[in-house]
């Protein structure tokens, strides 16, 4: 029994210690198309927080269509990653900005993804 609770506890801190800070907002299933796919990768700089707005659609660009879902994917698997926030726009919307804001003196490596119905 002694050996089941520490392999438990064992997986349970490796589980806890490696995840992302992935988000989805909306409705993302198998029929939903990609209207536009951004990966974002930026640098660290040291004792420095970075901001960058992923904003849909590009400048010159029109969208006639409604966006039923977002996707914030994160490549960093320790914890270290960006946090997404949804500004403005987004399901519902034809336009959308999502917010990636890095941790201090960390990078940015995520993906944003929308879609449509």
């Amino acid at each position: 029994m002694k050996t089941f609770c520490v392999a438990f506890v064992l997986v349970a801190l490796f589980a806890v210690g490696t995840y992302s800070y992935n988000a989805t907002y909306g409705n993302v299933n198998n029929y939903s198309a990609i209207l536009s796919r951004e990966r974002v990768v930026l640098y660290p700089r040291n004792g420095q927080m970075i901001s960058y707005d992923s904003v849909f659609p590009k400048n010159g660009q029109i969208n006639n269509k409604i966006i039923s879902g977002i996707r914030v994917i994160d490549h960093f698997s320790n914890k270290t990653g960006a946090n997404p926030a949804l500004w403005s726009g987004g399901p519902g919307f034809k336009f959308s900005t999502i917010n990636l804001k890095s941790q201090l003196s960390r990078g940015i490596n995520s993906t944003v993804e929308i879609y449509a119905k």
